[in-house]
């Protein structure tokens, strides 16, 4: 028994070091091209097919070696830049997404079931500067093609999904994806019921309430788990109030249009014969007319999404703060950052007014 263990021993140590002495004409091929960190602008010229044939049936070999030097090169950009400049130069920086999308897909060419260089090399080449490139579409297609090449690997839907949801704001696709990871092989009960919620909140968040809806009563009606069903029974209500919203809100315009007035109460529409009665809030609040966006909404939505609001600006202004040393001088330059670097819209205040923020604090809150 020990000779055998001491022969495979052997074995695997001629294969690990005959790997690496293959491995080596091709790093010295890859860094004499034109030097140490040229030979990755160099390889923009290689095609997948040319490449192939130099790896001498090696391909998934060759793939790693492009991989970390994609990762070095790229990095060392990064540091340089940060070096010599600061963050602001690292945002004056024009990212190269065209190169380093061809970069990956030579990866991914070599070694189709290299997920990994799908996930990462979408994501960077997806997330908005500083973090990444900002190149959506690049982004997106590396994941396309990975989806492509691994069907049954939930995480490259998802992360897609991520990105089309948070930066795309195509909530509609985001759904798709995230139903598309639900369905594959090998995931717990629990993993598959949280993705087909997050499909129903896109749905939800893009405007297909109804979709939405039928997916969260698939979850309620399905789940035996007590915590899941009562999280499913909640978001069915928060679309029914939602829906309510609507109907009243065109009830109140249509009252303000006979009688030019914004009335005191949602009781005035009961009296004028617009609605038959005024609902109760399925949330345990109540409905309440927002004077200055002529609109009704739900009190218990309305004060979660001013809690939001509240919490993602203030976060903001400490991310600034984090950056630049300092906080905000007023809102102006805080939505400025918000909608400049993270290329997201400054969120309106629910009731239509303005903000409060103390600059020396980094705090914003509401009247």
């Amino acid at each position: 028994m020990l000779n055998s263990l001491s022969k495979s021993t052997v074995k695997g140590i001629i294969v690990v070091f005959s790997l690496i002495a293959i491995s080596i004409p091709f790093q010295r091929r890859i860094d004499d091209i034109r030097g140490k960190f040229r030979s990755v602008e160099e390889t923009l010229y290689l095609s997948s097919s040319g490449i192939k044939k130099l790896s001498f049936g090696y391909k998934e070999i060759l793939a790693d070696i492009y991989w970390m030097r994609a990762i070095q090169y790229f990095g060392e950009r990064v540091v340089k830049t940060l070096n010599e400049g600061g963050y602001n130069q690292l945002l004056s920086v024009k990212p190269k997404s065209d190169l380093l999308y061809h970069y990956f897909d030579i990866i991914t060419d070599l070694d189709p079931r290299f997920a990994n260089a799908y996930r990462y090399g979408g994501t960077f080449l997806a997330d908005p500067s500083p973090i990444g490139l900002g190149n959506i579409e690049k982004g997106t297609a590396l994941f396309d093609k990975g989806r492509r090449n691994n069907p049954a690997n939930y995480h490259l839907p998802l992360e897609e999904a991520f990105i089309y949801y948070l930066y795309a704001k195509d909530y509609e696709k985001a759904a798709d994806l995230f139903k598309e990871a639900s369905e594959k092989p090998g995931l717990s009960n629990f993993r598959r019921a949280s993705l087909e919620g997050m499909a129903a909140s896109a749905h939800s968040k893009g405007g297909n309430r109804e979709l939405s809806r039928r997916i969260w009563k698939e979850i309620f009606d399905t789940t035996t788990n007590e915590g899941r069903k009562e999280f499913a029974l909640r978001n069915l209500k928060e679309i029914d109030t939602m829906d309510i919203e609507d109907r009243l809100t065109d009830a109140l315009r249509e009252y303000i249009s006979r009688y030019n007035e914004v009335p005191k109460s949602l009781e005035a529409l009961k009296d004028a014969g617009i609605i038959k009665q005024v609902p109760k809030e399925p949330l345990g609040g109540e409905f309440i007319i927002v004077d200055k966006l002529i609109s009704v909404r739900s009190s218990t939505l309305l004060s979660e999404q001013i809690k939001y609001n509240l919490g993602y600006l203030t976060a903001k202004a400490h991310r600034f703060k984090a950056l630049f040393g300092r906080y905000p001088k007023d809102l102006f330059e805080l939505r400025g950052f918000i909608e400049r670097q993270d290329s997201e819209k400054f969120p309106p205040h629910p009731l239509g007014e303005e903000y409060i923020y103390n600059p020396e604090k980094g705090i914003v809150e509401s009247k």
